[in-house]
C-alpha cells in the first residue's frame, strides 16, 4: 500500500498485527501507526520489529464490540497467524485473556482526528471490528483492508457478501484478492486473482483480502497487487526450477 499513498504521511491502525509486516513500511515513511496484537507471541516479535520506530504504539487488546470485557484468547502450534477469539481449528487452545475496546472508544482517547488505512485480520471477527469504528463522526479512511473466509465467519453470523456490502454501503469501491482455499494452515498458500466488487467467489471455500479504497486510489491499487502478484508468481517459478 505504500505505493498506492505515496510517501504522504498519515495515521494507520492495524488490527491484528502479527509481526508487523503489513505496518513496517509505513512505519519506515514516518506514519504513526497503532498495533493491536493479543497474542503474546506475535506481540513480543512485533515489539522487536518496531523498536526503532517511536512512531509505532502497540496495543496488546483485541478489538470488540464491547469495551472492557475480558475474553479467553486461542492460539494454535499450527500457526501464529491464527490466533483467535473463536477456536475454528483442532489445533486452538486457550492460552491467554485478552481485554477488548471499540475502535471509536480507542479514536476517542487517543484524540485521532483522522485514519487515513485501517487494516484488520482477525481470523472471523473482521466486521465486528469493523462496525466499531465511528463512521458516522469521522472522515473515512482512504483504504480499509480486511480478511474474509466464510468457514469462519459463517459461525459468527456473516459470509464475504456481507462484508463487502457494509463497505460497499460506506461508498468504497471494493477489490477482492482472492486466494486458492487453504490446504493446511501454516503452509504455503496459492493467490488466484484480483476483481472489481461486486463478483462471486470461485469457490465458497476461498480466502483471501478485501481491499476497499476510495474511488480515486482504485486504479492505481489494482496495479500495485497485479505487480506483487505477478512477481509472487516469478519467485515460485523459480523455486520450482531450483528445486529441479
Amino acid at each position: 500500500m505504500r505505493h498506492v499513498f505515496g510517501r504522504r504521511r498519515g495515521v494507520m491502525i492495524d488490527v491484528g498485527a502479527n509481526d508487523g509486516g503489513a505496518l513496517l513500511s509505513f512505519a519506515a515513511s514516518g506514519w504513526d501507526v497503532f498495533a493491536f496484537e493479543p497474542d503474546p507471541n506475535n506481540r513480543e516479535q512485533l515489539e522487536r520489529n518496531v523498536a526503532r520506530f517511536p512512531n509505532v504504539r502497540v496495543d496488546p487488546r483485541a478489538i470488540s464490540e464491547i469495551d472492557n470485557q475480558v475474553l479467553p484468547f486461542y492460539t494454535s502450534e499450527v500457526s501464529t497467524g491464527i490466533s483467535t477469539l473463536e477456536p475454528f481449528h483442532p489445533t486452538h487452545l486457550a492460552t491467554t485473556t485478552v481485554t477488548t475496546v471499540r475502535l471509536d472508544t480507542f479514536i476517542q482517547d487517543h484524540d485521532l482526528t483522522e485514519v487515513n488505512f485501517l487494516k484488520t485480520d482477525t481470523e472471523g471477527f473482521d466486521l465486528q471490528v469493523l462496525r466499531t469504528f465511528p463512521w458516522e463522526s469521522q472522515s473515512h479512511p482512504l483504504a480499509v483492508v480486511c480478511e474474509f473466509e466464510d468457514r469462519k465467519t459463517e459461525p459468527l453470523g456473516y459470509v464475504f457478501g456481507d462484508l463487502a456490502d457494509f463497505l460497499v454501503g460506506l461508498g468504497y469501491t471494493l477489490l477482492v484478492s482472492e486466494w486458492y482455499p487453504v490446504i493446511e494452515y501454516g503452509m504455503q498458500h496459492r493467490w488466484r486473482s484480483l476483481r472489481r466488487y461486486p463478483t462471486s467467489l470461485h469457490t465458497p471455500a476461498a480466502w483471501g483480502n478485501i481491499l476497499a479504497v476510495h474511488p480515486s486510489l482504485t486504479r492505481r491499487t489494482e496495479l500495485v497487487i497485479h505487480a506483487a502478484a505477478l512477481r509472487l508468481r516469478v519467485r515460485r517459478a523459480a523455486e520450482r526450477v531450483y528445486r529441479v
